[in-house]
């Protein structure tokens, strides 16, 4: 029983597969030589220009600062500092301090990666147990296998032909979050990546197995996931690529993360999200002209449909009745979206300081076929075709005070801009532990619901049904000095604070949601209109950050008729 338990939570880990991973061989103990392309791409950029390069121990201090790349022979190679460039190591390991940041790629050959989970690396990590053969001459090294396969038979130069051009993989992984319509989603296919002096290529093909559905209904309950995207440039340039998919989505994921949700699922029979399926297809172009920036253009075609409710296993709480997913709007849409990410933070899941900003606007227009309950009135779309556009916009600053404090700010604002009525799988709502923690998630409440809008009609599930959101967010983090972990650098970065062990709390909210419409002053409000701030919802916060694992109180200040909340939280809560 125990090791069921911990194969479903080692499985509901999110799926991450950089590109590096399919090019890793730590699974493998295969005896053989580096792939062709590698060994080249290793020599290029050991004879190329480097900023810091040496033929043994290399070691660069917290403080130190290298503007280009680092390449490092026979090694160990340490660093605490920053690398604004690539980092090679070859035939020698890699010791990653928590400081240490690099700007591009790490490549190591011949050797391990100790600390790659508390440090920063910005590009992609390829790690190749195979050592580099080679011989100096000069300043410049030449590899040896080169030379040899030469003489090989044209039967083995194919061979490592093949190896060399292509980094596989078959993964098994979770395509989604432990959930009531799925259970545990688990992906199986293949990965395939390379890299080239022009840019690279990535496909990603899978095959959804539901365990809350695959294996015991009689309409084989089964999805897929087809990726396929190719890169001109490294550092900068442009992406093109496309999907094809059959997947179960969330109507609101921006609140909590995927593991968050899993885990309250699992263990305690509680979902912060509704679901609906995406079936269809799309193409998109990336454009990348720094690291920390982005935009993203896609079109597709999507048939969207209400999920059933389902009973999948629980660890605890198994006599409670899961809240019921309610219906979406179902019908075939033509989807364009547009998504600008810009991302200076330290650290993505510790962040001492930056800005994150996502900015999202989506158009769709298609036939509705099915429309699903709301509380209010439905208009119906004209000529039977709904035409809308909607946006959702998240702008993070995180400021650090000084050695152990740090004061951060969010805004989130987002729906309706223009068009028809949001379908239901569009709208928003601002209340549970990712928004407004002093208010229940979607709960059944007497009086004006400005949290999820909902009306004097009770609908099956309480779904999201604001057209309009708008949030804020502050809190202050200040360090106890308590270290309860010591130095084990390897432990998860999501459960290890740079701050220390133990980081007190506290924290500021408001928010409310609103829908578009003739203005009756209480729930609904002009296109050009903001509610009064005195409509907004608050609360007001206190907890402790115990290494990444948050255990919060939050107490309504709006509504003081709202009993204290306590909820747990991993990572930072924004």
């Amino acid at each position: 029983m125990r090791r069921t338990i911990l194969t479903l939570l080692l499985a509901m880990l999110p799926a991450v597969t950089p590109p590096a991973a399919s090019a890793q061989h730590d699974s493998t103990t295969r005896r053989q030589s580096l792939p062709r392309d590698v060994r080249r791409e290793v020599v290029d950029r050991w004879n190329g220009p480097n900023a810091a390069r040496a033929n043994d121990r290399l070691e660069i201090e917290e403080s130190r600062e290298v503007p280009g790349d680092v390449a490092v022979l026979g090694g160990p190679l340490i660093i605490a500092g920053h690398v604004r460039g690539n980092v090679l190591a070859v035939n020698a390991d890699v010791i990653l301090r928590r400081t240490a940041r690099i700007d591009g790629d790490l490549l190591v050959v011949g050797g391990d990666v100790e600390g790659r989970i508390a440090a920063r690396v910005d590009g992609s990590t390829r790690i190749y147990r195979q050592s580099l053969e080679y011989r100096e001459e000069g300043d410049r090294i030449v590899a040896t296998d080169d030379e040899s396969e030469e003489n090989e038979n044209w039967l083995r130069r194919l061979e490592h032909h093949h190896e060399g051009n292509w980094s596989e993989a078959l993964r098994i992984v979770q395509a989604g979050a432990y959930n009531r319509v799925e259970g545990l989603p688990i992906q199986l296919g293949p990965v395939l990546y390379r890299r080239t002096s022009w840019g690279s290529f990535r496909f990603d093909g899978a095959t959804i197995l539901r365990t809350g559905s695959s294996f015991n209904s009689e309409r084989g309950d089964i999805g897929h996931e087809l990726k396929t995207e190719v890169r001109f440039g490294h550092e900068r340039g442009i992406g093109i690529g496309g999907e094809a998919f059959n997947v179960v989505d969330p109507v609101e994921s921006w609140q909590l993360s995927d593991l968050e949700v899993a885990l309250a699922a699992f263990l305690a029979r509680r979902d912060y999200r509704d679901y609906y399926s995406r079936h269809g297809g799309r193409g998109f172009l990336t454009l990348y002209g720094a690291r920390d920036l982005s935009l993203t253009a896609s079109f597709g075609e999507e048939r969207w449909a209400s999920r059933e409710l389902r009973n999948p296993f629980t660890l605890f709480n198994a006599e409670r009745d899961w809240r019921p997913n309610p219906a979406v709007d179902e019908g075939l849409f033509h989807v364009a979206g547009a998504t600008l990410k810009f991302d200076t933070r330290t650290d993505p899941d510790d962040p001492w300081s930056g800005w994150f900003v996502n900015a999202d606007v989506e158009h769709g227009r298609g036939a509705i076929t099915s429309i699903a309950p709301t509380s209010g009135l439905r208009v119906s779309p004209r000529n039977g075709i709904s035409d809308y556009t909607r946006g959702l916009f998240d702008f993070r600053r995180y400021n650090r005070l000084g050695p152990d404090a740090q004061l951060n700010v969010r805004a989130v604002l987002g729906g309706w801009l223009g068009g028809d009525q949001l379908p239901l799988e569009r709208r928003l709502s601002v209340d549970g532990p990712g928004s407004l923690p002093g208010f229940d998630f979607h709960s059944a409440r007497s009086g004006l619901d400005v949290g999820s809008c909902g009306g004097s009609i009770s609908i099956l599930g309480t779904p999201a049904q604001c057209d309009r959101i708008a949030l804020a967010q502050i809190e202050y983090r200040g360090d106890l000095r308590l270290n309860f972990t010591g130095d084990w650098e390897d432990w998860p970065r999501h459960y290890h604070s740079a701050h220390g062990d133990v980081v007190w709390v506290l924290f500021a909210d408001a928010g409310r949601g609103w829908k578009t419409g003739t203005p009756d002053g209480a729930l609904t409000f002009g296109s050009g209109t903001l509610p009064p701030l005195s409509t907004f919802r608050s609360d007001l916060g206190l907890g402790l950050d115990l290494g990444g694992i948050g255990i919060y109180a939050a107490k309504s200040v709006s509504t003081p008729a709202e009993p204290v909340n306590f909820f747990v939280r991993l990572r930072h809560r924004f």
